[in-house]
C-alpha cells in the first residue's frame, strides 16, 4: 500500500476540517444535541476554530515545498488536538452521549493518521534529514 503524499494530507486535512467546522457553525443547535450536554456557542466556536485551521493549512499546502517551518506547526496543533481530545472526553464523560464519545474519538484517530502523515514526511523534507522524499 502507498503512503499517501504531504500534499494529499494536507489537503485532506483542509477538506476535512473546512467541512466538520461549517457544520459546527450551520448547525450548533443539532451538533450539541447529538454531542451531549454541550452548548450550542461552544460547537460555533469550535468550529471557526476549524475553518480558521483549515484556511491555514491551506496557505502552507500551496506553498509546498517550502514550508518545513509550516508543516512542523500543522503537526504541533493536530498534536494538541490528537492529546486534547481524549482528555476533553474524560473530564466531560457525564456530559457527552455516545455519539458525542464515538464523534470526538472518531476525530481523534483521523487527526492522529494526519500527525502521523505529517511526520513522515516532514521527516524526508530537504533540511529536515538525510532521507529524500519517497524513500523509507
Amino acid at each position: 500500500m502507498k503512503i499517501p503524499g504531504l500534499t494529499t494530507t494536507l489537503l485532506v486535512n483542509v477538506i476535512c476540517s473546512a467541512i466538520a467546522g461549517t457544520v459546527l457553525i450551520v448547525l450548533p443547535a443539532t451538533m450539541a444535541g447529538i454531542m451531549g450536554d454541550v452548548p450550542a456557542w461552544l460547537c460555533q466556536l469550535v468550529g471557526a476554530g476549524l475553518v480558521l485551521f483549515a484556511v491555514w493549512v491551506y496557505w502552507i499546502y500551496r506553498g509546498l515545498p517550502d514550508a518545513r517551518t509550516g508543516v512542523a506547526w500543522v503537526f504541533a496543533l493536530d498534536m494538541v488536538w490528537v492529546v486534547g481530545v481524549p482528555v476533553v472526553m474524560v473530564a466531560f464523560a457525564s456530559h457527552l452521549t455516545l455519539w458525542g464519545h464515538l464523534l470526538l474519538g472518531g476525530s481523534a484517530l483521523l487527526v492522529a493518521d494526519f500527525a502521523w502523515l505529517e511526520w513522515y514526511w516532514f521527516k524526508r523534507m530537504p533540511g529536515t534529514s538525510q532521507l529524500k522524499a519517497g524513500t523509507a
